[in-house]
């Protein structure tokens, strides 16, 4: 099994824990280009390196944040940023984790970034894209490699 393929097989089963036990995973695809808009991002490192993001647009993962904390933001703000960034900082720690557990495959992260301003940059590397209907709307979580 490929290391995006178990990326995917946890991401989902997080979300389902995490934030919506009806998400729904859309068909993975490879883009030769990454998705704009709002993102946050986190860089893994070691014996094996990804970019992992999460994308969409600001209502979205404002939805995504407070269902994540269980808490109401009435509008987006920083906190959904650091929200959103501790989900995929929990997520890729499970993944490491997962990764060294059953391949010995040791890698640490980096601390999330976010900045709806700017792109992650993909060059010379493989582009996984990720969908997910929530019951809130749509997210693309991207796993670069």
């Amino acid at each position: 099994m490929a290391n995006s393929d178990i990326y995917v097989a946890e991401l989902t089963s997080n979300l389902r824990k995490f934030v919506d036990d009806s998400v729904t995973e859309r068909p993975t695809y490879i883009s030769p280009d990454i998705p704009s808009g709002c993102y946050i991002s986190q860089n893994i490192t070691g014996d094996y390196n990804a970019v992992s993001a999460i994308y969409g647009d600001k209502e979205a993962l404002r939805q995504f944040s407070v269902n994540y904390a269980k808490m109401e933001l009435e509008e987006y703000s920083e906190v959904v940023d650091e929200l959103a960034s501790d989900f995929l900082n929990l997520h890729n720690g499970l993944f490491v984790v997962r990764l060294s557990r059953e391949f010995s495959t040791e890698s640490s992260l980096d601390p999330p970034m976010f900045d709806p301003d700017k792109a992650v940059s993909a060059e010379n590397r493989t582009i996984h894209m990720i969908p997910y209907d929530f019951s809130f709307g749509s997210l693309v979580f991207v796993l670069i490699e």
